[in-house]
């Protein structure tokens, strides 16, 4: 979905954002593909678009992501931090961000 700008004079795009909205459109999410730092128990993350209150969602993407038992630490501005056992090589995952 595009946000249009304060000063957007097209109604048919402002029309094109309400209709998104209304069905469950927003641009508060965004993906990212992380490899865990193999053999640490903590992997801190740095994303512009975080916030305290951010809800991060994660899932892992290999066998070692998933056996490293991944779970969000910590959420800040701009960064968060996951809690995990120690990882092995290629341990993968994805996340997502939703903003309140």
């Amino acid at each position: 979905m595009n946000v249009p700008d304060r000063g957007e004079t097209d109604l048919r795009r402002v029309i094109d954002c309400l209709g998104s909205l209304a069905t469950g459109g927003t641009n508060a999410i965004g993906y990212v593909t992380v490899t865990l730092a193999e053999g640490q128990t903590e992997t801190a993350m740095t994303d512009p678009y975080c916030a305290p209150d951010t809800l991060i969602m994660l899932c892992p993407t290999s066998a070692p992501a998933a056996a490293a038992q991944v779970y969000v630490k910590s959420v800040e501005a701009k960064r968060f931090v996951l809690g995990h056992l120690p990882a092995q090589a290629g341990a993968t995952l994805r996340y997502e961000r939703r903003k309140p």
